[in-house]
């Protein structure tokens, strides 16, 4: 029996939860690529490093961040400094365990 939702599943609730009342928000994927074309490798760097798992706007126009996490996993040095940087700028930046973290945090 699973009593741990996954952090795909929690991100899942999170992203209806917001679009359904009235919120635009998506999930925003970062990373980075080792490709090779043409015989020569090439890096490849997408989204911003530390960027949030979620984010969006407020109904009200407020941009939204929120780094979605399971278990006892904390967000990273980068990604609670992106987050910590969206919030001095205006921003509702949450770290989510659950749905109601969101709900908590005002959305």
């Amino acid at each position: 029996m699973k009593l741990q939702a996954s952090e795909k599943e929690i991100q899942a609730a999170i992203l209806d939860y917001l679009n359904l009342n009235g919120h635009f928000c998506y999930r925003q994927n970062t990373g980075a690529v080792i490709s090779e074309y043409k015989g020569k490798k090439r890096f490849f760097r997408f989204g911003v490093k530390g960027a949030s798992d979620i984010t969006g706007i407020s109904k009200d126009g407020k941009r939204i961040d929120i780094e979605v996490k399971a278990g006892y996993n904390k967000p990273s040095m980068d990604q609670q400094i992106y987050l910590d940087s969206m919030k001095k700028r205006g921003g509702i930046a949450i770290v989510a365990y659950c749905l109601d973290d969101v709900i908590k945090g005002g959305l």
